[in-house]
């Protein structure tokens, strides 16, 4: 086979599976397939698409990676259609904070904005239950004050958690969830020392608190201001002057105050 023929075979086959992904992504998007739903066998797939087995298996594996879909060896259910999740999202801001292409300052303005979002909306649309969990949650983070960093991460992550699934906002909840845990992944890497993580816990229980109390009484411009001050607080030290005086300016804008 010349070079020629070869980069043709092989555009055929990127073609081939590219069309299946493309079409189970726009199903998915579209509602038309929905998480617990199952795809078609592989032979149906093969029929269905009118390409090879190796390209249907192919397409699979994208989407597998894509985390839309898992399928086990010779299950004749067909691949299961999988929630979408943020973890596509994650993955991407990991890799481009692990290669500095995304720093620290941008992480942390981000946050700034979709957390106070969602606070605001949290506090309109908050049911007993959610304060119920999150008061079980702020119980957790105080049992777990002397336990290690990556412990109390875990329930502070929960604590925001609970109130993305307050807001009922599902594109500020999966972008939230994925900044959150880029921002506390990256300052555990590069930022906290043993003393810093005691106080920065304390911090947190605090905040929490506060939180807590604004979204109780259906607060949302004080609970929207609480998260933009906090993380202020928290990483303004961190940052150079030109990125302070940006988060500082996203705090007056909400009627926040900034220290110093």
């Amino acid at each position: 086979m010349t070079d020629t023929a070869g980069r043709s075979a092989a555009a055929a086959s990127d073609r081939a599976y590219r069309r299946m992904v493309d079409d189970i992504e726009s199903r998915i998007a579209a509602g038309d397939l929905r998480p617990g739903d199952r795809l078609p066998s592989e032979r149906e797939l093969v029929e269905h698409y009118g390409i090879a087995r190796s390209s249907v298996r192919e397409a699979l594996r994208v989407l597998e990676s894509l985390e839309l879909v898992r399928s086990a060896p010779r299950d004749p259910r067909g691949p299961l259609v999988l929630p979408i999740t943020s973890a596509p999202i994650r993955r991407s801001l990991g890799l481009l904070t692990a290669s500095r292409t995304i720093v620290l300052p941008e992480l942390v303005q981000l946050r700034m904005v979709i957390d106070a979002s969602t606070n605001l909306i949290a506090a309109r649309r908050r049911t007993p239950a959610h304060l119920v969990a999150l008061e079980r949650n702020m119980a957790r983070m105080r049992g777990l004050l002397h336990r290690s960093y990556a412990e109390f991460s875990l329930a502070d992550l929960e604590f925001h958690e609970i109130i993305a699934d307050a807001a009922g906002h599902e594109l500020v909840r999966l972008y939230g969830e994925a900044v959150r845990e880029a921002v506390l992944d990256l300052i555990q890497r590069t930022i906290l020392d043993a003393d810093d993580q005691e106080a920065h816990k304390l911090r947190s229980i605090r905040h929490h608190s506060a939180v807590f109390d604004a979204i109780s009484d259906g607060d949302g411009p004080a609970a929207s201001r609480l998260a933009r001050e906090s993380l202020y607080q928290y990483y303004a030290d961190h940052v150079d002057p030109e990125d302070r005086e940006i988060m500082a300016e996203l705090v007056r804008e909400c009627g926040g105050r900034v220290d110093g």
